[in-house]
């Protein structure tokens, strides 16, 4: 293994004061007097400091009735994030983030990490996040990070997002929720929590049906999460311990896209589904130490998944993945003085073990099942990293960083052995940064940071032009990728104005040097490669502004343009091909994307009433396939959801309207052939995945 680099980083964050000289003067004496006490916040294993120069937003997952899709409904209220449906499955979309996309489905390039309770959910075959999978009623706090940062290393390219989960509080407490709505959805939930003699605990269990609004699209979700903990003195920092575990098993029919024409509820290809099942065990432990604090994070995971597609012409394709993985994290936070100014570093260590087993068949058409694919990955990734936040004024912080990533990814053929080969990645990450507070209610931020991600298992098996891929149907011995990386350059300002308004502007520009791009000759067949240069580069700005009588209004606009920085000929179904150049905009990603939401929260007698309505825009968007831009793109569209919700006492009803004027639109589309007749030389036509339709869900709850 090569040498892995740390960076000692300093931080510390000064009173806000008269002068410069007064400040110093109060430095010095907390230095000498307090320094045991202080605690530098902002670290991979705590919540993200406000004075990084990053735009860190919260995320408000509790008043959302829990389900599956929670998490996901969630994020696309903020701004400059768009969502597009490759699997026709309602809880399986595609989340773009600043043009990088995070996603369930096997065999998209990921550029967005996601972490539970400090442990990474992006899967070790493809790096991919299965939403479904979340304990979304066990969520207590999640934000998202956006752009590259050295806490969270590789694969945090447009963003990270973090959730936590909930521990048990000092009085007891207990909730049931029972909802039902369109299409056959049935949810129900279950959460207790409490403290006895000084250990908490907390358990949350989900279900949740729906026969979907399309032929074959039914789904069912099952999860159950519990963690006993237990803390001693005040803070968590000054010493806790706690154990968690989580079970899931979902099984979700998928019915894709369409060709032009067809009526919107048809399944092309009815049968497709994916079956997963994950068990995952942490353990989170923080304990002061040396003057400091050091916290750690040590988990296990198992996630096996089914999937099974059906392919005209035939033959189908059946992919058994089996994956166990187990690691942590341990960092040290310690606040020291140098000279008059209080600073603080963090130093922190990752190490993960991924075993990958694939087994892949073809099956149906008339013959026998046959193995395609029998290969093993045993992944190592080790990291080490240094961050932390220098308080040179009383308004002015800098932010240093760095980060060493060292991947292994050995690939075991046990059909051909020819096919076996060792893939290592090394990659150095800077970040640089500043934040100044020109008045306590205006603050600015500039950023240089640097990102970076190995190509995944899949990627790495599946990256020949010649030979591309059935998906998930057939790995072999393909031509090295590279790893990509970025230069992300930032800068940003929040405004606090009165009455609880503020104004929220960020602009970004990220370059990528050998992105990873997927390509697709047909439905069916998929490969991967290297593109030289891109570029993700925008705006975006939020506003909120309360209205009188407990009236809220919150509006957000978004400019993003993900381009080819150079020409490169990316293989698809179309019959006049000239390769990407530069300038050209990513499929499936939408320059504009604009969000207006009027909300109310106000009590009514004994009443708490509390609800929103949000309308959503999208510009349009090329198909895949369509990397140069020479089709009509997919019409821009907008939709609408509503949300109320009446709470007494101890009894909460809500009411939820998707797509409350039942638009008709498609937010994904692709370039194939239409092999359904038969026929030597099928037209090759534009597939598009219908947006779902009006859909309504009641629930009810109380509080034991």
């Amino acid at each position: 293994m090569k040498r892995l680099v740390v960076l000692l980083l300093v931080s510390a964050s000064g009173l806000r004061a008269q002068s410069d000289s007064a400040r110093r003067a109060d430095s010095i004496a907390a230095a000498k007097h307090k320094l045991a006490t202080v605690v530098v916040t902002g670290t991979r294993l705590s919540e993200v400091d406000e004075r990084t120069p990053s735009q860190v937003e919260p995320i408000d997952v509790r008043k959302a009735t829990p389900g599956p899709d929670v998490v996901m409904n969630a994020l696309l209220d903020l701004p400059g994030i768009s969502l597009y449906d490759d699997q026709g499955a309602r809880l399986q979309p595609e989340l773009e983030v600043r043009g990088f996309t995070v996603s369930p489905v096997v065999g998209t390039p990921q550029g967005v990490s996601v972490f539970l309770d400090g442990m990474r959910l992006n899967e070790p075959d493809a790096q991919e996040v299965n939403f479904d999978l979340l304990p979304s009623a066990a969520i207590e706090r999640a934000s998202l990070v956006r752009g590259s940062n050295v806490l969270f290393g590789r694969n945090s390219l447009g963003g990270t997002l973090l959730l936590d989960t909930k521990r048990g509080g000092n009085t007891p407490e207990a909730t049931a929720t029972l909802g039902a709505g369109s299409f056959g959805e049935q949810t129900a939930t279950i959460t207790a929590g409490g403290k006895v003699s000084g250990v908490d605990g907390f358990v949350a269990a989900t279900g949740s049906n729906e026969t979907g609004w399309r032929q074959a699209t039914a789904a069912n979700t099952r999860n159950i999460f519990a963690t006993i903990g237990h803390q001693w003195g005040p803070t968590r920092d000054s010493g806790d311990v706690s154990l968690s575990f989580l079970y899931a098993k979902d099984r979700i029919q998928e019915a894709g896209s369409l060709p032009v024409g067809y009526a919107p509820t048809i399944n092309y290809t009815p049968g497709d589904f994916f079956e997963p099942e994950a068990y995952d065990l942490i353990t989170r432990a923080t304990t002061p130490l040396g003057g400091g604090v050091l916290r750690a994070t040590l988990f296990g995971r198992r996630n096996n998944y089914e999937q099974f597609n059906i392919n005209v012409p035939p033959p189908s394709t059946d992919s058994y993945i089996y994956m166990l993985s187990g690691g942590g994290t341990v960092e040290w936070t310690r606040p020291v003085a140098i000279g008059p100014v209080p600073i603080g570093f963090t130093v922190g260590a990752e190490y993960e073990r991924d075993n990958v087993h694939f087994r892949l068949l073809n099956t149906g058409g008339g013959q026998p099942d046959s193995i395609t694919t029998l290969s093993d990955v045993h992944q190592e990734n080790a990291a080490l990293y240094g961050q932390a936040i220098v308080s040179v004024t009383s308004s002015l912080d800098v932010t240093i960083g760095l980060r060493d990533d060292y991947i292994r990814i050995p690939y075991r053929d046990d059909l051909v052995s020819a096919n076996n080969g060792t893939s290592t990645y090394n990659r150095v990450s800077p970040e640089i940064g500043a934040t100044y507070q020109f008045t306590d209610d205006v603050k600015a931020f500039v950023a240089f940071k640097s990102g970076f991600r190995a190509p995944a298992p899949l990627e790495l098996a599946c990256a020949s032009a010649s030979a591309p891929c059935s998906l998930p149907s057939a790995l072999g011995a393909d031509p090295a990728l590279k790893a990509v990386s970025t230069r992300d350059y930032e800068g940003g300002v929040d405004i606090d104005l009165p009455h609880k308004s503020s104004l929220d502007i960020d602009g970004f520009w990220t370059d990528v040097l050998d992105d990873i791009q997927f390509a697709s000759p047909d439905l069916t067949h998929v490969y991967f490669l290297n593109v030289p240069e891109t570029r993700r580069a925008g705006v975006e700005v939020t506003a909120k502004i309360p209205l009188v009588g407990g009236a809220r209004i919150e509006t957000s606009y978004s400019y993003m343009a993900a381009t080819f920085q150079s020409t490169v000929q990316i293989s698809s179904s179309d019959t006049t091909p000239r390769p990407a150049r530069p300038g050209d905009i990513f499929p499936n990603s939408p320059l504009h994307r604009g969000r207006i939401a009027l909300g109310i929260g106000r009590l009514i007698g004994p009443v708490l009433l509390d609800g929103d309505i949000d309308l959503r825009g999208y510009s349009g968007q090329y198909l895949r396939g369509d990397e140069s831009n020479q089709r009509p793109q997919i019409p821009g569209y907008t939709v609408s959801d509503l949300d109320l919700a009446l709470t007494f006492r101890r009894y909460t009803v809500s009411l939820m309207i998707d797509n409350l004027l039942d638009r008709s639109y498609s937010t994904f589309g692709i370039e194939a052939p239409n092999t359904v007749g038969g026929g030597p030389n099928p037209p090759v036509v534009s597939f598009l995945t219908p947006g779902y339709t009006r859909r309504f869900t009641v629930s009810a709850s109380v509080r034991l």
